[in-house]
């Protein structure tokens, strides 16, 4: 490293072995100008100008005396992307309690695209600064511009000394023979005393380096050489938990006196994306430089390190320093919004990406004299060619004669030479290295060194089975056999390749280049025997075989099964073989080929334990229903059917087929609501659909029920109600029902549905007494359910025309028109009546309806309409043969008498009255009319108490219990009375 030497104080080694130094933390709530914490002021103005500032704007202030002491102080709050332009003034008090001048600090945006693996909430905040030993601070927040910030908190850190902070010794990290170019020496982590329990980020990878940005801490420029491994602890506790970041935010510090110090966790020679450069993380190195260069000039031995390891890594990585590159904006916390492509040099200041004046105007100004070091340390490669063919005899008789002089590549980057067999090219980074055969041919037409490939990191080589040439690259490698051509793999993808032995493992030579998918998302090579497909997202997974097929089916990574997040895989059975994809799966077995699956169906399947389930496998591929309204698959036992309405629902046996055999989803029935299921007493299998319901038993086959007939089993109780299990009738037997009404039959009865009814189910003992009352022709169908009574003892059901009623004792009766009427205005059940025992039945005169209860009788025609019987008055009648003897129908009901002793009940041919006077006797014609002039029981005949009795001369007599009735034998009638 050229420049000025800076001596320091020679230290006999070994000294104190460094240990992690845990830094602490004091957090003082300030609140917000709206609503400020308890201990915080707002103030009008700041006590020193801030340029954009009004003086009367306000400012959130704290003054904090007599703490334990800090040697850090940065101010943080809330994250906001609407709070863009705040700054903090700061000043703090020694042990001896003087003050020191008011230091302004920016905005540090530097964080974005970085992550934190234990959910820390990522906070905006100033840049830290440090201050050495302090036990007193004030600070003065205002905004420019933008929103005010909320949850304003001011951070005090301090790092105890470490008696390894004097002594560091001998840098850890030393050249690591990763490129041509010898690395400068850097003290590590542990060398500072990191400690690694408060890094809550694990590193993330850039695919390569493009540029590297130069940075200053903007902290104290006083600090001595001890004073660094406290400055780094205390910026590390900021950086990583304060803001939220998971770790420090640079790859590399320099301090004023030349010596480089690892930062970010990761590796110095990996790509691993610091926290440096707001939203220009990813392919960029972060260097800052201890200290505030916009206050004083950099030193020469910090701007000569601070070459060095750029140089250093740029060799690594075949960056150019004198060149540019395009970077893409990666967060809008930037001066750039995301997605911005902007054209940058190869070495940058941060100030170039972001609002900021990192890294001062004198760092700045000393990155034309950085960029001159790094391209004169990189060197030129010119003189590797000559000196690799002249002192390799091997190479020499390998290559043959020179055709072409060493000569600089246009990139100005490396050098070469051809030769009458092969080429030799070099570059800083790689040394020189020989290409020949297939291989050189195959990386000219990629383009040389200027191709994705970059320059050769090792000769062309023979593979270790003999059967082939090999050669690394920067960017990747070529692989060449007699069977397979020349082929190029790189990246993730070589990587995995590599892991699984190369082409002497199990994937053999690649067959293909090394290629992006059409949608730029992912890299795929196919080798002989396999395919490896890379994305950032998902990894290097290896496929093969009918589960490659198989994806390769539904559009590879275009296809609804996005690309590979598992290899393929032996299935726990060691039937079959199986691939997960971002969107679902593809198994296989040799019984069933092999075949997609995805979204809720495979959700389901998985739900049921896979292929080790009783489903089994899949014998369909993951398909959408003719009317897109669904998805399914078919396994081996059963499919799945899902929609958005209905989910994911698994169908089997011969509830499946006589879903199947409707029409699917374009049935009557619809999409499945749930699984084929067995009934509770394992009777039979069933599934609910969107409009019906399929039952099978073994008994009774297959049953297709629309909703309302469910409805109204369901109702019963099911299965387990009286109407047990529908059941099939044969084919061809189905009685003919009117339009509009459906009639399915169950072990136990029958519903019957329809738009004036509903659906009710009717048991089998109802159903028996409706067809002896004449069936549905006569009574209509049901209008309710079967019901139980008010008092408990039976039950009912309406219907169309009439209604039945059932007891224990009395058995299922019909009861319909003027029957049913009068027995309800009599109070149904609970009225004299009682429960019928007979139903209504048509008189075998066939003028009339008749119907026995428990108490009684009625009867009805359409000239002398519905009457009640019952007693000893209904007795005598029936006694005289019902109907068909002399008295006919009933014309009045049983009544009882005024004077409360009797009762009576008048028929089309005469009258029967009862009494416990007379008895019950049966008066007609002449003997009736007679009776009835004198007053009927009340006049002076008063109750009868004999039958009519026939004269020897014809006539009648009728006795009474005050007089006597005489008919002669022409009729006319005498009174007699007593």
């Amino acid at each position: 490293m050229t420049g000025t030497l800076l001596v320091l104080p020679v230290y006999a080694d070994p000294g104190p072995e460094a240990v992690p130094v845990a830094a602490s933390a004091e957090e003082v709530p300030l609140g917000s100008v709206e609503d400020p914490a308890p201990a915080a002021e707002v103030q009008e103005g700041t006590t020193e100008p801030v340029a954009g500032v009004p003086d009367t704007a306000p400012a959130l202030t704290v003054t904090r005396t007599g703490v334990d002491e800090f040697s850090l102080v940065g101010v943080t709050w809330a994250a906001d992307p609407a709070v863009r332009d705040v700054r903090a003034q700061v000043r703090v008090q020694d042990a001896d309690g003087a003050w020191g001048e008011w230091t302004e600090l920016g905005v540090e945006d530097a964080a974005t695209g970085t992550s934190s693996a234990t959910g820390e909430e990522r906070r905006g905040g100033t840049a830290p600064l440090w201050t050495g030993p302090s036990t007193g601070v004030e600070v003065e927040v205002v905004t420019v511009s933008g929103a005010a910030p909320t949850d304003v908190q001011l951070d005090l850190i301090g790092s105890p000394e470490s008696p390894a902070d004097a002594v560091p010794g001998t840098p850890d990290i030393q050249d690591t023979a990763d490129a041509a170019l010898a690395m400068p020496d850097v003290y590590s982590r542990a060398q500072w005393g990191a400690d690694e329990r408060i890094r809550s980020w694990e590193p993330g990878f850039a695919p390569t380096i493009k540029a590297a940005t130069l940075h200053h801490t903007a902290g104290s420029n006083n600090y001595a050489p001890e004073d660094v491994p406290d400055i780094l602890r205390t910026m590390y506790r900021y950086h990583a938990q304060s803001l939220g970041w998971g770790d420090i935010g640079y790859n590399v510090i320099v301090d004023k006196f030349g010596r480089l110090w690892e930062g970010r966790y990761g590796g110095l020679s990996s790509t691993v994306v610091g926290a440096h450069a707001g939203g220009f993380n990813t392919g960029t190195f972060g260097v800052s430089m201890i200290g505030n260069y916009d206050l004083v000039d950099t030193t020469q031995p910090m701007v000569d390190a601070a070459a060095a390891i750029i140089a250093w890594k740029f060799s690594l990585y075949n960056v150019n320093p004198n060149g540019t590159t395009t970077l893409t904006s990666g967060g809008s916390t930037s001066r750039y919004a995301a997605g911005t492509r902007v054209t940058l040099p190869t070495i940058f200041g941060h100030r170039d990406t972001g609002s900021t004046a990192c890294p001062g105007r004198y760092g700045y100004a000393r990155l034309g004299e950085i960029r001159a070091k790094v391209a004169a340390q990189v060197g030129s490669a010119l003189p590797l060619v000559s000196q690799r063919y002249d002192s390799d005899a091997a190479a020499r008789a390998l290559l043959g004669a020179v055709t072409t002089a060493p000569t600089r590549t246009p990139n100005g980057q490396g050098a070469y030479a051809h030769y009458a067999n092969g080429s030799i090219y070099a570059s800083g980074a790689t040394g020189a290295r020989i290409l020949r055969g297939p291989i050189r041919d195959t990386w000219a037409s990629l383009g040389w060194e200027n191709g994705p490939l970059g320059y050769p990191t090792t000769d062309t080589t023979a593979t270790p089975d003999g059967r082939g040439l090999f050669q690394h690259f920067q960017g990747g490698s070529i692989y060449w056999s007699q069977a397979t051509g020349a082929h190029t793999v790189g990246g993730a993808v070589r990587d995995r390749w590599a892991a699984l032995g190369w082409e002497g493992g199990s994937l053999g030579y690649p067959v293909s280049d090394w290629t992006t998918t059409p949608n730029g998302r992912a890299q795929y090579v196919h080798f002989q025997n396999a395919s490896v497909y890379w994305s950032q997202a998902t990894g290097a997974r290896v496929l093969s075989g009918p589960v490659f097929e198989g994806w390769a089916r539904t559009g590879f990574e275009n296809g609804a099964l996005g690309l590979p997040v598992t290899d393929v895989t032996p299935t726990p059975d060691g039937a079959g073989r199986y691939a997960h994809f971002q969107n679902g799966s593809v198994y296989w077995s040799q019984a069933t080929g092999a075949h997609s699956i995805g979204g809720p169906v495979r959700d389901r399947w998985s739900a049921a334990g896979w292929e080790a389930g009783a489903m089994g496998y899949p014998v369909s591929d993951w398909t959408t229903t003719p009317n897109g309204a669904a998805q399914y698959v078919h396994f081996q036992r059963g499919s799945v059917y899902w929609s958005q309405a209905t989910g994911a629902r698994w169908l089997t046996g011969a509830v499946y087929a006589a879903w199947a055999a409707s029409g699917w989803e374009t049935s009557v029935l619809g999409m499945p609501t749930t699984d084929a299921a067995a009934t509770p007493d394992g009777g039979a299998t069933y599934a609910h659909f969107q409009r019906g319901s399929v039952y099978a038993t073994t008994e009774h086959g297959t049953s297709v029920l629309t909703p309302d007939v469910v409805a109204a089993w369901g109702r019963t109780g099911w299965e387990n109600g009286p109407l047990g299990y529908p059941t099939a009738p044969p084919a061809g037997t189905a009685a003919a029902q009117p339009a509009g009404v459906t009639v399915q039959r169950f072990e136990g009865g029958v519903v019957y549905a329809s738009a004036a009814t509903g659906a009710r189910a009717v048991p089998t003992a109802f159903g028996t007494a409706v067809s002896a009352a004449g069936g549905t022709e006569v009574l209509g169908y049901p209008t309710t359910d079967v019901a139980t009574t008010p008092d408990g003892r039976g039950t009912y059901q309406h219907f169309q025309n009439g209604s039945v009623y059932s007891t224990t004792t009395t058995g299922a009766r019909v009861l319909r028109g003027a029957v049913l009427d009068l027995w309800a205005r009599t109070g149904w059940e609970t009225g004299v009546l009682g429960y019928p025992t007979v139903s209504a039945t048509a008189t075998p005169d066939g003028q009339g309806l008749y119907a026995h209860f428990q108490g009684g009788s009625v009867y009805w025609t359409r000239p002398t309409g519905a009457h009640l019987l019952r007693g000893e008055i209904y007795t005598a009648w029936a006694a005289q043969g019902w109907e068909q003897g002399t008295l006919r129908y009933p014309t009045t009901d049983v009544t009882a008498t005024p004077d409360r002793k009797g009762s009576y009940a008048y028929f089309q041919g005469g009258a029967v009255y009862s009494s416990t006077v007379g008895g019950t006797r049966t008066l007609r014609g002449a003997v009736l009319d007679a009776w009835a002039r004198t007053g009927w029981e009340q006049g002076r005949l008063g109750w009868p108490t004999s039958d009519t009795v026939a004269l020897s001369g014809g006539g009648s007599r009728t006795e009474f219990e005050r007089g006597t009735v005489t008919v002669s034998a022409s009729g006319a009638a005498t009174v007699t009375t007593r």
